[in-house]
């Protein structure tokens, strides 16, 4: 009887050779993975979706776990479940990262109470973006100074979300502070710290965090679009701009000053 392996991997930059075959990639049947699905410890969980990738003999494998979609990667066989992050070598894109992404999509409702817990709104352009912010992270600062430029030029409207990583132990009390004290985008990168930690800013911080960790958001800045997709990770203005669906930038434009 062959013995079914479930792997938690670090990394799988090499998975495309690690399952190369002479074959393309025929997935076990879904009966297979839900039979090993059901030993997870996760009181809410099913199969979403199982089906071949671009590598040969490597098949993604769709869980939802606790309401949130992770994937997966097995073999024709179904013999073994392969938990970790899949790159693309000659690109280096996340693939594992970009999938997520695509599946753990903001319903409706998640998306209105985005809006209401929105801190800081900068411009009241047609396109709208949230950007999940924490007071320490360096490259937050860098992409909202893309965002107050677009939005000075009338382009876009971004909310500013307040996502406190637990990884900085002054991010929660500060983002709290800047709430109840009513302060600026700047205070709130410039360290304000204060001892009014109100209750409404503690339920703005605390909503917001829950919402977006419950879609596999773990890090910052994150951009939430109005298709109700996400980003993880800077994103430069040319990027920016055609996820938005704005027109390049002119060559030679000098940028709009920031309010």
């Amino acid at each position: 009887m062959k013995r079914v392996m479930l792997l938690a991997a670090a990394g799988l930059a090499a998975a495309a050779a690690l399952f190369a075959g002479a074959a393309d990639a025929q997935c076990p049947p879904r009966e297979k993975i839900q039979q090993v699905i059901a030993r997870f410890e996760a009181p809410d969980r099913s199969l979403v979706a199982l089906q071949p990738t671009e590598f040969e003999n490597l098949c993604e494998v769709q869980v939802r776990l606790n309401q949130r979609v992770h994937i997966f990667y097995t073999g024709p066989s179904g013999d073994f479940l392969i938990m970790g992050q899949l790159y693309e070598a000659k690109t280096g894109r996340n693939l594992t990262r970009e999938k997520i992404e695509q599946v753990n999509l903001f319903s409706a409702e998640e998306m209105q109470r985005l809006e209401a817990l929105t801190v800081i709104r900068l411009g009241e352009g047609p396109k709208t973006v949230f950007y999940a912010t924490d007071p320490h992270c360096p490259y937050c600062k860098k992409g909202e100074e893309t965002l107050k430029k677009l939005a000075a030029q009338g382009e876009i409207t971004a909310r500013i979300l307040f996502f406190p990583l637990d990884s900085y132990k002054d991010s929660r009390p500060q983002s709290i502070a800047v709430i109840c004290d009513k302060k600026s985008l700047d205070d709130f990168h410039n360290g304000y710290l204060s001892a009014n930690q109100c209750a409404e800013g503690e339920r703005v911080v605390e909503e917001t965090r829950e919402i977006l960790s419950r879609k596999g958001v773990t890090g910052t800045p994150t951009y939430i679009f109005a298709d109700a997709r996400y980003h993880s990770g800077l994103l430069e203005e040319a990027e920016l701009r055609r996820r938005l669906g704005l027109p390049a930038a002119a060559a030679g434009a000098k940028p709009g000053k920031a309010k």
